[in-house]
C-alpha cells in the first residue's frame, strides 16, 4: 500500500530513542527514561539546579499532567522540560515540532496497573493501608485522582546546603515501578521510605505507626 505517515505520538516516540540529532550521538531521552519514559534508578547531577547534588531519575509518565517537572520543580511543566532537556542535556538544536511531537509521545503513554493488586483489585493488607493512608495524613501531599498535589514542600530530606529546600510531590501512580525513592534514592524500598532513620519527620513513620500498619501502607501505595 502507499507509505503511511507516522503520527505526532509515533514521531515523538522515535525522536525520544534516537541519539542522532544529539550532539556526538551518544544520548537520546530514553538513556535515563528507559521502558516507555519510566526511570533508570539512578542518580544524575545535573547543572539545572547547581553542581553536586544528583537527584534520581524521575519517571516521565503522567509528566504533562503532573506541574511543575523535576525533582525540585524548577521547570514551570513538562513541556519546559522537554524543550530544556533538548537543549541542555543533549545539547541538540531542534526545531519546535521535534519538541511538540515527544509532548505528544510523553502524553500518550498510560500506566499499566500494578503488579501488587489482586485480581484486579487491591489485597486485603492494601485495603486496611488505605485507612493508614488517610489516617496518617499522606493525603494532604498526595491528593486526587493523580495522587499528587502538584505542590513542593520542604520534607525535612535535604542535605548540606539543600536542608531547606522543597521537593516536588510525585505522583504515587507506578510507585511500584519508580524506585529507589526520596529524592536521592537513598530509600530502596518503599518499606524502607517509612522505615528509614533518614527518610525525614513526613515520611519516616516508625515512631507514629505499629509494623503492620506500616506494612499495610506500603501494600496499599505499591498498589497504585
Amino acid at each position: 500500500g502507499e507509505p503511511v505517515a507516522p503520527t505526532a505520538e509515533r514521531r515523538g516516540e522515535m525522536l525520544f530513542h534516537d541519539a542522532r540529532h544529539t550532539m556526538e550521538k551518544w544520548l537520546s531521552c530514553t538513556s535515563c527514561h528507559p521502558n516507555q519514559g519510566r526511570p533508570d534508578g539512578l542518580n544524575w547531577d545535573l547543572l539545572l539546579d547547581a553542581v553536586g547534588n544528583p537527584k534520581n531519575t524521575k519517571s516521565l509518565l503522567l509528566a504533562h499532567q503532573t506541574p511543575p517537572t523535576t525533582v525540585t520543580g524548577i521547570r514551570p511543566n513538562a513541556e519546559a522540560s522537554v524543550r530544556s532537556g533538548l537543549r541542555n542535556i543533549e545539547f541538540a538544536d531542534r526545531p519546535e515540532e521535534d519538541a511538540q511531537a515527544i509532548d505528544a509521545y510523553l502524553k500518550s503513554l498510560q500506566p499499566l496497573p500494578s503488579p501488587y493488586l489482586e485480581h484486579g483489585r487491591l489485597s486485603t493488607p492494601a485495603e486496611r493501608g488505605k485507612k493508614v493512608f488517610g489516617e496518617a495524613g499522606c493525603p494532604q501531599c498526595h491528593a486526587g485522582r493523580l495522587l499528587t498535589g502538584l505542590q513542593k514542600y520542604n520534607v525535612g530530606t535535604g542535605r548540606g546546603r539543600e536542608s531547606e529546600t522543597a521537593f516536588d510531590t510525585p505522583t504515587l501512580i507506578e510507585v511500584w515501578r519508580t524506585g529507589p525513592y526520596l529524592h536521592d534514592g537513598r530509600a530502596a524500598t518503599i518499606l524502607d521510605v517509612f522505615n528509614g532513620r533518614d527518610s525525614g519527620p513526613v515520611h519516616g513513620l516508625r515512631s507514629k505507626l505499629s509494623e503492620r500498619e506500616i506494612r499495610d501502607l506500603a501494600a496499599f501505595v505499591l498498589s497504585q
